[in-house]
């Protein structure tokens, strides 16, 4: 929300600014957008600018509704898969610390998710039918990091408890595990009818540090600031050492609904 400075002629402009619903950018930081009224004419203002500008996604001041894409902890999903697994393993407590990667797209970002994804967790398996994983599991293991790359529709997902899909579309052909943890970052996956499991489309990140951007903008839900930032530095080895510097942690994760520990729990009895 726009605020009045004080002076007369500030005071005068705020004024102006309320009576013709005006919507304006910050002078200073571009990124800042403000509207002088919260009712449906500013809004609509304030969404044709955001069009016009090209602008992806929107962090809304707490109390402020704008019809408008916002972020929702599924990109921050993505950078923090290492955190999600240990997060889905904490709660479930299976046999062995395994995985499942679903992939085709081969690409440095997926190498280096998977390359990530194997120093944290004992057993890793890919699921793809691009063989250039195959030639990656080669170059892997004489680094002396150790994948399973495989593409067996009838036993590859079968007996799979935690299964991070990339860039799956479905798992039709495959014979999955009905109550298997699904831990999506493509956005798109269509689970199957008889899916009984969890399906994580996105988290709620958490820290105990003080960060700057908390205090610039105070009136902001912190994770959502906190994703702004991930989204901003980009790349994603950058994106894990500002996680590990300020050590983040999984609030909540997320389906449909926010995810809680009962979830786990059922599926947690159900694949002891």
């Amino acid at each position: 929300m726009d605020k009045p400075k004080e002076g007369l002629f500030n005071v005068i402009k705020y004024k102006m600014r309320l009576f013709f619903n005006c919507v304006r950018k910050d002078r200073y930081n571009k990124e800042n957008y403000y509207i002088s009224k919260l009712n449906d004419k500013s809004k609509s203002k304030l969404i044709n600018m955001l069009k016009r500008d090209r602008i992806d996604y929107i962090i809304e001041e707490k109390g402020l509704e704008i019809d408008y894409p916002t972020l929702k902890g599924n990109f921050a999903l993505k950078y923090m898969l290492p955190e999600v697994t240990q997060y889905c393993f904490k709660l479930i407590n299976p046999k062995i610390e395994e995985i499942f990667i679903c992939v085709n797209n081969f690409s440095n970002e997926n190498v280096q998710i998977i390359r990530d994804l194997s120093s944290y967790i004992k057993v890793v398996n890919v699921i793809s039918e691009n063989s250039r994983y195959l030639i990656l599991e080669k170059q892997l293991e004489n680094e002396g990091i150790y994948i399973t790359v495989n593409n067996n529709k009838r036993k590859s997902l079968k007996m799979a408890n935690i299964v991070i899909n990339i860039d799956f579309k479905d798992f039709k052909g495959y014979v999955t595990n009905r109550n298997m943890i699904v831990v999506d970052i493509s956005k798109s996956l269509k689970t199957s009818k008889g899916f009984e499991g969890i399906y994580i489309k996105a988290i709620k990140v958490d820290t105990e540090k003080i960060m700057r951007v908390f205090g610039e903008y105070e009136n902001f839900e912190k994770d959502k600031l906190i994703e702004a930032e991930m989204i901003k530095i980009g790349k994603y080895d950058l994106v894990r050492k500002y996680i590990m510097m300020n050590k983040f942690t999984i609030g909540q994760a997320i389906g449909e609904r926010i995810i809680n520990n009962e979830e786990f729990n059922r599926v947690k009895k159900l694949i002891s």
